[in-house]
């Protein structure tokens, strides 16, 4: 039987594989084992698509690039059965061996096997859902994201690639500025000029050879953006230096610079946009076609997102006919943002982009396109200033190289711009500031969205930062208790400020909020802390804030951990008190007397409260 398949052997292969799909099917069956010939073609379009073409000869090399990564990207995209690849994997290659069909050099069946069996719990994990990490991070609300420093991001747009790209066009153009063609457009010697002076890794001398879409790309969205910014201009048929943007400081450069090469569409794999009719033009323009407006007006214009970050609205803006002028970005920043400190795997994002934007699928098949638009997004995306992509390496792509693996992450103006491109999204990030130059109030919300360590790592940070210490613990407390506060917030960040800041200054400062809005929970504690007598206080404003603290606890504490917190609430000398809490005008005494009558660890206890929630419910009706 005919083994070894080139790829223009498209109708033998086809035949082949499904005789030995046929024979893989029927050996199942006669041997009970568990496997799926779907993962046996699947392997089988591998080796002939991506592979030697080989199908008697199963280099350990092959097998693993097949689970690695050809394999999750296929069953992943078109929803396959996964659970079962690497066990199949294994019952093929011994099936090909029983038949007399595996090539003598090819690794034995027990060392694929064993191979596969690395495998197992990775594809369990795909089963169960995990697929990509990051396609699983989009259904879980993203950390707030912590805005760099104003040092921090102005050290980083100044090594804006972008930056310099528009000042030194700003230079180039001199005094007097540089003519154009009567189109609008460079000149081809000055396009060769500058693809030197900028370093764009554009070819002039091919630009005849070429179609218009594809010519002189770097330069051409830099020259383009650079425009849009204000670095330079067309002004009488010349190209001449704005003096506005001379005077900007660096950040302010480089935001505008970001900005605008969204607006003109460079941050999509598929810029430039051009318009089907145009053709090769005699003066060899580099200038391309301006992304077609959208009429916000008409029917089916692009969709217009407002609020918070969630699935539909990024379901919808990766979905969107047309998409926006940084559909490409758009997904890679919400990736990024969320792993700002140790950054992104460059072979994972190109998955997820992949699946995400359909660039496979789109390509009628061609398995390379994930990796080049993903480094032409990338190599944009760096140029900018926006993400530093750190150990990568060349491959061939036929009679080219492709950029691939290592690291990508976003620089500290990359933070920032990349929130201001979500913005013009409408997609709102949630942010953290730099506790260095944040407000008490700001530091304060952090509470419950950051993991608790971070918190009280930015507290410390804030704190040190404070020209006068004391006066900032008592803005702190403030922020605490302040009209509005949750009373989660207020708990947890009171308990924190005492502390982080001294129990004796935060009762001092909780005196003067015994008439605020959060006063039974401040009493509460001065009560316990012995700064004030019990009988000064009205007992229904300690009950109540009893309930406040026991509602907290049934929001946040893991129910195996109630009984505890209820028995240090209301401990068995406190029954009589149950005569009382019935009566209380509090939203949640319902619910919290339910959740005592069940999980309170003393009997008597559990009891008094179920009786008084019947008597709270005879009261309200239960509502």
């Amino acid at each position: 039987m005919r083994m070894r398949f080139g790829p223009d052997s498209d109708d033998e292969f086809h035949a082949a594989a499904q005789e030995l799909l046929d024979g893989f099917a029927a050996w199942l069956t006669e041997n009970e084992v568990v496997a799926e010939p779907m993962s046996a073609e699947l392997l089988l379009q591998y080796k002939w698509l991506a592979g030697d073409g080989d199908l008697a000869d199963w280099p350990l090399e092959h097998v693993e690039t097949f689970l690695d990564g050809w394999c999750p990207h296929i069953v992943l995209e078109h929803r396959l059965p996964v659970r079962l690849v690497p066990a199949s994997v294994a019952a093929f290659v011994e099936f090909l061996d029983e038949r007399g069909l595996l090539a003598p050099g090819s690794p034995r069946p027990s060392q694929v096997r064993r191979l596969c069996g690395e495998y197992v719990e990775e594809y369990d994990e795909l089963e169960a859902g995990a697929g990509s990490p990051l396609l699983t991070e989009l259904g879980d609300d993203p950390d707030p994201v912590r805005i760099p420093s104003p040092a921090d991001r102005a050290a980083s747009a100044a090594q804006a690639r972008i930056l310099h790209d528009a000042r030194a066009l700003a230079g180039w153009c001199g005094p007097r500025g540089r003519s154009l063609t009567a189109t609008g457009n460079l000149r081809l010697a000055d396009a060769r000029e500058l693809v030197g002076l900028l370093g764009t890794g554009d070819e002039p001398d091919r630009v005849v050879r070429l179609d218009r879409s594809t010519r002189l790309r770097t330069l051409t969205w830099v020259l383009e953006t650079s425009v849009r910014a204000g670095a330079v201009r067309r002004e009488s048929g010349r190209l001449v230096a704005v003096p506005r943007f001379a005077g900007l400081d660096d950040t302010s450069a480089h935001e505008d610079l970001v900005l605008a090469a969204r607006e003109v569409g460079a941050l999509s794999t598929g810029w430039p946009h051009v318009a089907a009719e145009d053709t090769a033009d005699p003066d060899l323009p580099v200038r391309e076609a301006a992304p077609t407006p959208v009429d916000d007006t008409a029917p089916d214009a692009d969709v217009v997102f407002t609020g918070e970050i969630d699935d539909e609205a990024i379901e919808a803006l990766l979905r969107a006919e047309g998409g926006p002028p940084s559909e490409d970005a758009t997904p890679a920043l919400l990736f990024l943002l969320r792993h700002v400190d140790d950054g992104v795997d460059h072979d994972d994002l190109r998955h997820a982009l992949d699946v995400l934007l359909d660039w496979t699928e789109d390509a009628d098949g061609d398995a390379d396109v994930a990796s080049l638009r993903t480094a032409t997004l990338l190599e944009q995306l760096e140029r900018l200033g926006l993400v530093e992509w750190a150990g990568s390496r060349h491959e061939p792509d036929g009679a080219e190289e492709v950029r691939v693996g290592g690291i990508v992450q976003l620089t500290p103006g990359g933070v920032a711009c990349a929130l201001l491109l979500l913005a013009a999204e409408d997609l709102h990030y949630p942010t953290r500031p730099d506790p260095a130059v944040a407000s008490a109030a700001e530091i304060v919300e952090l509470a419950g969205e950051v993991p608790p360590d971070e918190w009280r790592r930015d507290i410390d940070a804030w704190h040190a930062a404070q020209p006068d210490p004391a006066r900032a613990v008592a803005e702190f407390v403030a922020a605490a208790l302040a009209p509005g506060q949750t009373l989660l917030v207020a708990l947890t960040a009171t308990g924190v400020a005492a502390d982080r800041f001294g129990a004796e200054a935060v009762d001092t400062l909780l005196h003067d909020h015994l008439d605020g809005p959060h006063r039974g929970m401040v009493a509460r504690r001065l009560v316990a802390r012995g700064e004030i007598d019990a009988d000064a206080v009205e007992p229904e404003l300690l009950l109540t804030a009893s309930i406040d603290v026991l509602a907290v606890a049934l929001d946040t504490v893991d129910a195996e951990d109630w009984p505890d917190a209820f028995a240090a609430e209301f401990p068995p000398e406190t029954l009589e008190v149950f005569d009382a809490v019935w009566q209380l005008d509090h939203p949640r005494v319902g619910e919290v007397l339910a959740a005592l009558g069940e999980h309170h660890p003393d009997a008597a206890v559990a009891k008094a409260a179920r009786r008084a929630r019947e008597r709270w419910r005879s009261r309200t009706g239960g509502a």
